[in-house]
Formats: structure tokens, C-alpha cells, sequence
């Protein structure tokens, strides 16, 4: 939320004529924004719950489409 606001701050002030420091803060927090949102997506979370004597093993694989 912060940066959402810090982006709207900074696209209001960077106006023709102001500081050059307003559009490098805006395009900042943009990217800052798409790559917290593209982190999100990528998150996979999976909760399972274990019984007495189980085990749980996690690999990471491709395999090939076809």
C-alpha cells in the first residue's frame, strides 16, 4: 500500500518543469509493484498435515510436455 501511494505522489509531481527525481521515484515504485505482484503468483503453497511415523518429500522436477 505505501508504494501504491509513493507512486501516486510521484506521478502528481512530475510535471513539466519539476525535478527529474519525481519520475525516477515513480517508475521505482512501479517496477517495485510488478515484481511484488509477479512474486505472488509465483508463491505455491501447500499445507498437509502428517501423521505419527509419516514423512513428507518435496523434489522439483520438469517434465516434458507431450
Amino acid at each position: 500500500m505505501l508504494l501504491r501511494v509513493l507512486q501516486l505522489l510521484a506521478a502528481r509531481r512530475r510535471r513539466p518543469g519539476s525535478s527529474p527525481v519525481w519520475t525516477g521515484v515513480a517508475f521505482a515504485a512501479f517496477l517495485l509493484r510488478q515484481y511484488q505482484r509477479r512474486q505472488a503468483q509465483d508463491t505455491v503453497a501447500l499445507r498437509e498435515e502428517l501423521g505419527p511415523g509419516e514423512a513428507l518429500l518435496i523434489t522439483h522436477t520438469t517434465q516434458p510436455h507431450g
